[in-house]
């Protein structure tokens, strides 16, 4: 069943713009002129010295970005975006029309991907042409596969994805894919996960942002970018994504003051879904609402590595002692957060893994969106306090898409039980 709607990607796997943005515009895969246009409004909304380069001679260049921040000024009526390449786009008023009905749905819009063909005007770029990419939710043919296939829904997903589903990409992936669901009680699930390298974290990052309008951070991120930006107005990555994945967390350091401060903002965020800071030179505050969205954290080994077969197999204890030590303060109150905590021993390069076929990312939309709705509330876990909490939730997802029993859930959570012996 899943066979005729996948899609090949396998020609596109050597460009040099991320394979998930051909995937997202399905035209590209099939259609050379498609895709160098998409390339080359990829390198413009994206490539500082590409897009500087060829402004020197073109007064009309299309752009596709995902904005890294937005200006809405009321008193001067101007809305302007700035793209990652650096360049600062103003959008007339006229085309605001084209991003929703609604205030909300046009906020909404400019938070995601936007195509623009622009023209220069002095020290600016006005949009002459605006389209919202905002992703398609596909569950019409979502649900003919989850009702005509013989494959689980975990097997789906994984196949959707361009993987083989063996057992051991469902090793990786089972932790990973429960963060795109939320719990029955709407609380996102917080994970973290440490394997050894290869194992396909980055490009899981890179795919939740097209598919689901994440963020992937590569790096410790400091308050301007997570929260608002001080020096510009511009508010940060958590009122503008649905999700972030923090990578490398294994190189982590909490060594300034303002790291301090962005680790607090993060268990607070975390937790009551408020993200703080100060008030910014121009007297720009924080919107007083709430963002309760999920947070991946990857990381490579590293010192747990050291624990196996030594220390008593318990990875939430394994994380607050080697990462209190690296990171020299209390790590209990993040476990506390994280819903499930993974540390994965097993050597498994995912390159060995990969089909180039994956399913539009409209139709895993559609396949997520249908099976959030099928979580239910329950209480079913023996643990106490917010673990428990975390059990009750990780269980309703994981139960919709494979075969669980909740006291496995409750040694995932407690850290008791890893995936590796589980699998």
């Amino acid at each position: 069943m899943i066979e005729q709607y996948l899609l090949d990607v396998s020609l596109r796997k050597k460009n040099d713009i991320p394979l998930e943005v051909y995937i997202a515009f399905p035209k590209s895969l099939t259609d050379e002129s498609v895709a160098e246009h998409i390339k080359t409004a990829w390198l413009y909304g994206n490539n500082r010295e590409v897009v500087n380069m060829d402004l020197l001679t073109k007064n009309r260049i299309p752009l596709l970005f995902r904005p890294v921040g937005i200006l809405i000024d009321w008193y001067m009526v101007t809305v302007s975006v700035y793209a990652p390449s650096g360049v600062l786009i103003r959008i007339p008023l006229s085309l605001l029309k084209n991003l929703g009905n609604d205030t909300l749905e046009r906020v909404n819009n400019l938070h995601d991907y936007i195509y623009v063909e622009a023209r220069k005007e002095k020290n600016v770029l006005v949009a002459e042409k605006l389209m919202a990419l905002r992703g398609k939710i596909e569950t019409g043919i979502a649900e003919q596969i989850l009702n005509n296939s013989d494959m689980s829904v975990l097997e789906i997903i994984l196949t959707g994805l361009g993987y083989k589903p063996t057992r051991e990409v469902k090793r990786l992936f089972i932790p990973r894919i429960v963060a795109w669901f939320k719990g029955f009680d709407g609380n996102p699930l917080h994970i973290a996960q440490f394997t050894l390298p290869e194992t396909g974290k980055t490009t899981f990052g890179l795919r939740s942002e097209t598919l689901f309008n994440w963020r992937y951070i590569p790096e410790p991120p400091t308050l301007a970018r997570l929260v608002l930006d001080g020096r510009t107005g511009v508010l940060g990555e958590v009122f503008m994504r649905n999700g972030l994945v923090f990578d490398e967390f294994d190189k982590w350091s909490l060594d300034s003051a303002d790291r301090q401060y962005t680790f607090e903002a993060i268990l607070t965020g975390m937790e009551q879904g408020r993200w703080e800071r100060g008030i910014s030179a121009q007297g720009t505050r924080v919107p007083e609402m709430t963002r309760h969205i999920p947070i991946v954290f990857f990381g490579n080994l590293g010192k747990m590595e050291d624990l196996s077969g030594i220390a008593e197999a318990n990875t939430r204890a394994w994380f607050t002692t080697v990462y209190s030590r690296q990171l020299k303060g209390d790590m209990r109150p993040l476990a506390d957060r994280l819903t499930w905590i993974d540390v994965c021993f097993k050597e498994i390069r995912i390159m060995d893994y990969v089909t180039y076929k994956v399913l539009p990312d409209s139709v895993i939309r559609g396949i997520v969106q249908i099976i959030q709705n099928d979580v239910k509330p329950c209480d079913v876990s023996k643990l106490r306090g917010r673990l428990k909490r975390h059990a009750n939730n990780l269980y309703a997802v994981l139960s919709q898409i494979m075969k669980i029993d909740p006291e496995t859930v409750d040694g995932f959570v407690s850290g008791q039980l890893n995936l590796d012996d589980t699998l």
